[in-house]
C-alpha cells in the first residue's frame, strides 16, 4: 500500500483528536467497553473516504487491533495510569505515554494495509457500516449502540 495513504489515517487520527468531546467519546468506548480506539479511527475514516464495508476486511482489521491492544497498548495504558498515581515518577509517565502514543501510531499505520481491495462508493459511506462491521458486539449492547451513535454525531458534526 501506498505510504501515504498509510499516513492518511495517522493524520486523520490526529485531526480528530484534537475535538476533545470526540477524543471523550473515544475514551469512553475503550475504557467503558473496551473497544480499540484505532478501530474507530478507522472506521470512521473509512468512511469519510467513501469505502464500502466488507465484512471480511473488517473481521481481519478487528483481529490484528484486539490482539496488539491486548498484547502492547492495555498493560502499557494500566502501566502509564499507575505511574500517574505516583508523583514521583512524572518522567517515566511521560516515557511510557510516549511508547502508548507510537504503538498506536503503528496501529493506524498498518490497518489501511487491509484495505487495498475495498470498493469505492463514490461518496461517503454511513460511518455506522463500518463500526457495525468493526464493533460486532454493538447488536447486543444497548449502551454501546448508544455511544457508537454519538460517536458518529460529533464525527457528523465536524
Amino acid at each position: 500500500m501506498d505510504e501515504t495513504v498509510k499516513q492518511d489515517l495517522w493524520r486523520y487520527a490526529l485531526l480528530r483528536w484534537q475535538d476533545r468531546e470526540f477524543e471523550q467519546a473515544c475514551l469512553h468506548l475503550q475504557d467503558d467497553y473496551q473497544v480499540p480506539v484505532s478501530l474507530l479511527l478507522c472506521g470512521l475514516w473509512l468512511a469519510e473516504s467513501g469505502k464500502q464495508p466488507d465484512a471480511l476486511v473488517g473481521r481481519r482489521m478487528t483481529e490484528v487491533a484486539e490482539q496488539f491492544e491486548a498484547d502492547y497498548l492495555r498493560p502499557l495504558r494500566a502501566v502509564r495510569r499507575k505511574a500517574s498515581e505516583d508523583m514521583r515518577l512524572p518522567e517515566f509517565k511521560r516515557q511510557i505515554q510516549q511508547v502508548e502514543l507510537e504503538g498506536e501510531r503503528w496501529l493506524l499505520t498498518t490497518l489501511p494495509s487491509f484495505c487495498d481491495r475495498l470498493l469505492p462508493a463514490g461518496k461517503p459511506v454511513d460511518a455506522m457500516g463500518w463500526l457495525l462491521v468493526l464493533v460486532p458486539e454493538v447488536a447486543q449492547c444497548e449502551g454501546l449502540q448508544r455511544a457508537l451513535s454519538e460517536l458518529v454525531g460529533l464525527q457528523d458534526a465536524s
